[in-house]
């Protein structure tokens, strides 16, 4: 069927969602400014008025950056070119795709290279926006929509492995340490940010300082499986855990998810069942299979302080955030290990398999850390009814463990 409409009146409905656009966009960026100017104040004791008043732009060649050579392009962005122009295309078709790129005034490559520099690095907003010759909030305008974007691409980068992919992990980690059955191994990180301004004191660790707790599931390449964000940095990694949609995953024992010879690695912050196995107490009596055990394990189960390290090490800015606003906060540590899957998965290996089974040593496992298990109210009795059946099942599952190494060895 033909469109009959007056060409005037199609022009006329253009001009009113282009106002309308522009005025979408110009409320983001006002509130961009906004967050900017706490942002300056907090990394650099800035008020907003020097700010205003200060603030001279300096010219920049940007293209400059993106003819620099590989090797230096890679110190400073992180990845290869090639690489780079890989994640902007994906970027770029996921913003079409849900509406938010309509028009590019910045090169959607000018603005990755921008977001990466500050991902990777610890620079202020300020420093950051200077060396790209832009102002702060324009920066922070193009900051918040990027990691939006890789947050809201995580389904598609950090994913559960299927039965085939079960497979080749359990047999890696078999092949590598001799422990069996294992799909994963979980723990939790903290990233330190500013006080936030709702519940403060519940972010505070162990370590008196404010953060969100970080949990992960990371397999043999050191690829995160299951990433759980968000919680308050004052909770324990097993509360976490059973806070985390995969808790309830796994103790329905759905086949999809995992099968009963498979299960996670994890250390003596979390409790045993038939899908966790952990190190037995060290009481200074253990048995000579028992530490056997344990030392397997943990060659296992320090790969995800490993993936931790990596991401890290590259990613600068989970070492510390400045930032209230839980939201952004959320987006900028998923979007993180969404770009560390992306690098593993096109093809930059974090750790090849030779080294998955060198022996490691004690310095490279944390120390265990006594934590109060506190449980979580009002949970279901059907949902403690089947906790308490995971930890028998569990009990015996680590002793047949610990009895097959030692037949092995």
């Amino acid at each position: 069927m033909e469109n009959d409409m007056n060409p005037e009146v199609i022009g006329a409905l253009l001009m009113v969602l282009n106002q309308e656009e522009e005025e979408e966009e110009q409320v983001r960026r006002t509130i961009a400014e906004i967050a900017v100017a706490e942002l300056v104040e907090m990394e650099d004791g800035i008020g907003l008025a020097d700010q205003q008043a200060l603030w001279v732009p300096v010219r920049v060649f940007i293209n400059d950056y993106h003819t620099l050579g590989d090797p230096c392009f890679k110190l400073h962005f992180r990845m290869s070119r090639g690489l780079f122009e890989s994640l902007t295309g994906t970027l770029h078709n996921h913003l079409v795709r849900t509406g938010k790129l309509r028009r590019e005034r910045t090169p959607l490559q000018d603005v990755v290279l921008m977001v990466l520099w500050l991902i990777a690095t610890p620079d202020t907003f300020r420093s950051v926006a200077l060396r790209f010759g832009v102002n702060p909030g324009t920066l922070y305008y193009f900051y918040s929509y990027i990691i939006e974007a890789l947050r809201e691409l995580a389904a598609e980068y950090i994913q559960w492995p299927g039965p085939e992919e079960r497979a080749h992990i359990k047999a890696a980690f078999a092949r590598a340490t001799g422990f069996p059955g294992v799909i994963g191994c979980i723990d939790c990180t903290h990233v330190t940010i500013t006080a936030p301004l709702q519940d403060p004191g519940q972010h505070i660790n162990r370590h008196h300082q404010y953060s969100i707790n970080v949990q992960a599931v990371v397999d043999h390449t050191l690829t995160v499986r299951q990433l759980h964000v968000g919680e308050v940095g004052s909770m324990n990694d097993n509360r976490v855990f059973r806070r985390s949609p995969l808790y309830e995953d796994l103790l329905r024992d759905q086949p999809e998810i995992i099968s009963p010879d498979e299960h996670l690695v994890g250390d003596g912050a979390y409790t045993l069942t038939n899908f966790m196995m952990i190190p037995f107490p060290n009481n200074g009596h253990l048995t000579e299979e028992q530490l056997n055990y344990n030392r397997r394990l943990s060659q296992c189960r320090v790969r995800v302080e490993n993936s931790f390290g990596h991401a890290k090490g590259r990613w600068r800015r989970l070492k510390f955030l400045h930032a209230r606003n839980r939201d952004i906060v959320v987006d900028h540590i998923t979007a993180s290990f969404v770009l560390h899957n992306f690098l593993v998965r096109e093809g930059e290996p974090m750790l090849e398999e030779n080294e998955l089974a060198r022996p490691i040593n004690i310095n490279e496992v944390p120390p265990e850390v006594e934590e109060q298990v506190v449980d979580d109210p009002d949970v279901p009795e059907d949902q403690e009814r089947r906790q308490e059946a995971a930890e028998a099942r569990g009990a015996e599952k680590q002793w047949f463990i610990m009895n097959l190494l030692n037949d092995n060895d």
